[in-house]
């Protein structure tokens, strides 16, 4: 049963089980969705993981006109220009000093969850979509507890660009699991390489997936991939 939290520090929609909460997995959704847009796969979670808490924030952003909500703002984005090696990287750079302020939202939310479900950091997952891909592994990796890991599906890269983050201002090192599909037209596949490749060039452990003919979404067999994580880390 879909609730709506208010009590927390950004709405959220939530999945609570009948009886005591074992785990959390908490949710950032991408650019110009809200939490409820990622509640739809509440019900698969719930099927696999009936004592576990599930949090859907809204971004803190209203977007106003085209409605939806936003963790920072995408001036300028342009998928051919991710695709490019150098000019991918640099826009790319450009959005972190984006993220530690939304970080500054972020953190506290998820001190916040952990609070309201009684759950220990070790028991709880941070996964996000596309834009908030990039907020849920940044945040695990900043956050003062170690969490149980990290999921960002169809996830912008996050960069060490060496001002804003940097290997040696990691803080935990949880497990992360990225999955991305090849035929992404929004967050291309080159950005799922150079995210990989930076958080392995960090000594994090990374698990991967590509997902056959699948464009900026999560289909059935990106869900599995998310299930399957979900398992592990909450074991």
């Amino acid at each position: 049963m879909k609730r709506i939290l208010t009590d927390l520090p950004l709405r959220t929609y939530a999945s609570l089980p009948e009886g005591n909460i074992e785990q959390v997995g908490v949710f950032f959704h991408g650019y110009g969705a809200d939490g409820q847009d990622l509640f739809n796969i509440s019900g698969v979670l719930r099927h696999f993981f009936p004592n576990a808490a599930f949090y859907f924030p809204d971004a803190p952003e209203e977007l106003g006109f085209f409605g939806g909500y936003q963790w920072f703002s995408l001036d300028d984005y342009n998928p051919v220009v991710l695709s490019d090696p150098m000019a991918g990287e640099k826009y790319l750079n450009s959005l972190m000093p984006l993220a530690e302020i939304a970080r500054g939202v972020t953190d506290p939310y998820m001190h916040a969850v952990l609070e309201h479900s009684g759950v220990s950091a070790n028991k709880a997952v941070l996964c996000g979509f596309s834009q908030g891909g990039l907020m849920a592994v940044y945040t695990a990796l900043r956050f003062s507890q170690k969490l149980a890991g990290s999921v960002g599906l169809s996830a912008v890269a996050v960069m060490f660009d060496g001002n804003t983050f940097s290997p040696d201002k990691i803080v935990s090192d949880p497990p992360i699991t990225l999955i991305h599909g090849d035929a992404d037209n929004v967050v291309p596949p080159a950005v799922f390489e150079r995210n990989k490749q930076n958080l392995k060039n960090a000594g994090l452990s990374v698990e991967s997936f590509v997902v056959p003919h699948l464009m900026h979404g999560i289909d059935e067999t990106a869900l599995n991939h998310l299930c399957s994580s979900l398992k592990k880390y909450f074991s």
